[in-house]
């Protein structure tokens, strides 16, 4: 049985030799959508256009049904809707007053050396500054000489690994296509986090295992969990962690899988772990 609090974990943040990633499911605890339910809520968008066809939107809502259809729907969405796409995820992720979170707020507690996050809003730099007093240093994946000038400094820093939808909601990326037309181009950007993902042990809190975002991240480095480096951890709901994906997990990625029960059905629970967590350091 994995132990809950691993000693070597609890090493690593004592040596800040810990980084925190952040996925959907901290934003989620602001009102912000899932990804199925930003799906959802796209195929709403479309349905409400006046050239839409009702036999394309029964397709996308049956196709929804399935987990790994996420990226080619929110591919075909964004052709559908154009620029409406992008006036929607400004709308839901470009606010700059979304507040602060509590488990935000518990994680920056644990003083972690950079914090990576596949969200698009401004969640961590506004809970940043509510417990600093000023914004932390933020860059995106177009930011690799910043990126690796404050990685080699040791200075603290949020990377949006996805990009920003408040600085640049055209340059998010939310799809394989995005991946292929941006993120490759990066060449510098792909080698730094290399370097991060190999030199720190990396806590993944706020994400599925059959998170799309997730997976794309963990593909693109893949490189970098070929032979030794440190093991890297991943925060998930106990029903979600199937024992097949946690084998590939720490066989292919070196993730282990710590668990919990939501029993209050709220995911609750990552916030008191991360408390409980602190008390042991």
């Amino acid at each position: 049985m994995v132990d809950t609090y691993p000693s070597e974990l609890i090493d690593n943040i004592k040596k800040n030799r810990n980084i925190f990633f952040v996925g959907a499911g901290i934003s989620m605890e602001l009102g912000l959508p899932s990804w199925s339910k930003l799906i959802e809520e796209l195929i709403e968008l479309l349905s409400k256009q006046s050239w839409s066809e009702q036999s394309k939107i029964d397709e996308y809502r049956e196709l929804l049904k399935k987990d790994n259809t996420f990226l080619l729907l929110v591919e075909d969405l964004k052709t559908e809707l154009g620029n409406q796409y992008y006036d929607f995820m400004d709308a839901k992720f470009g606010k700059p007053d979304i507040g602060s979170s509590q488990t935000m707020m518990t994680i920056l507690e644990l003083k972690p050396s950079i914090v990576i996050t596949s969200n698009y809003d401004r969640i961590i730099e506004n809970t940043y500054t509510k417990l600093h007093g000023y914004a932390p240093p933020t860059f995106t994946y177009r930011q690799s000489r910043e990126i690796a000038n404050n990685f080699w400094k040791e200075k603290f820093f949020v990377l949006k690994a996805h990009g920003d939808a408040f600085e640049d909601v055209k340059g998010i990326i939310l799809s394989q296509r995005d991946y292929r037309k941006t993120l490759f181009r990066e060449f510098g950007y792909k080698s730094i986090l290399q370097s991060i993902f190999s030199t720190k042990s990396v806590f993944f809190v706020g994400t599925s295992m059959t998170d799309p975002e997730f997976n794309l991240l963990l593909d693109y480095i893949h490189e970098s969990y070929s032979g030794g480096g440190p093991t890297h951890y991943l925060l998930i709901e106990e029903e979600k962690a199937l024992p097949t994906y946690q084998r590939r997990f720490l066989e292919d990625y070196r993730i282990q899988v710590l668990t919990y029960k939501n029993h209050s059905g709220k995911h609750d629970e990552v916030n008191q772990y991360l408390t409980d967590l602190k008390k042991l350091i």
